[in-house]
């Protein structure tokens, strides 16, 4: 790891990470022993665990992106991708945060079995997952041909202009997606939509989506 911009990349995802997992602990520590782990898809909760099981999350984030990115150093494309790594990096590991602790703050509710969760988990996820999008989109053009970040198809990796068609028209896909996403989820909870199942939809359908469409789009041009 020669470029020292990846050096303070590494070390400030260690950071955070070990920021992240010392304030997880003490906030752990003030849950009771007994804690709602597990809600169906209408959002009743239906399990309860010991409450040192969340532990696992903030302990997945410190590692996650550190092993990650020992395996992305090895690559050679690394110094004309460090702009968009840096971005990445850093917009999935506070996500993940994020999402960790909405999971905690509805642990620390007093939900019993039957009750329905306290956070409106089922439209935070959505959104939480529209902003990254939003925000990847926008970096997605800059990411140069590469084996670890990107939109990583045999065709695009063979083909460095499919590879720049690709990411320009995928960067498009995601911020549109994002922006829908977001401007989906104000409608229906402003017309009072509570239904859980609409709110998978609405994290699905997007999701699958920016997948599915770049990649027909990058087989179309396989041959620029």
């Amino acid at each position: 790891m020669k470029n020292k911009a990846f050096r303070l990349l590494t070390a400030a995802t260690i950071i955070i990470g070990a920021v992240n997992l010392l304030v997880s602990v003490f906030y752990i520590i003030g849950l009771p022993e007994k804690v709602p782990l597990h809600y169906n898809a209408a959002g009743v909760c239906d399990g309860y665990g010991s409450k040192w099981f969340t532990l696992l999350f903030p302990l997945i984030i410190l590692l996650i992106n550190p092993i990650g990115l020992f395996i992305t150093s090895k690559s050679k494309s690394l110094e004309k991708n460090m702009k968009p790594l840096v971005i990445s990096i850093l917009f999935i590991e506070f996500y993940l945060i994020a999402m960790e602790w909405v999971l905690l703050i509805t642990m620390k509710s007093e939900t019993k079995l039957g009750d329905k969760m306290s956070l409106n988990v089922s439209l935070i996820v959505p959104a939480i997952i529209s902003i990254l999008f939003i925000a990847m989109g926008n970096y997605m053009p800059t990411i140069r041909q590469n084996k670890h970040l990107g939109v990583k198809l045999p065709w695009t990796l063979k083909n460095e202009r499919c590879w720049d068609v690709t990411h320009r028209f995928t960067g498009k896909v995601w911020v549109a997606a994002g922006i829908l996403t977001l401007s989906f989820l104000t409608v229906i909870k402003l017309i009072g939509v509570d239904n859980p199942t609409v709110f998978i939809i609405l994290t699905l359908v997007p999701i699958s989506l920016a997948i599915i469409i770049p990649t027909i789009y990058s087989y179309n041009h396989r041959n620029d």
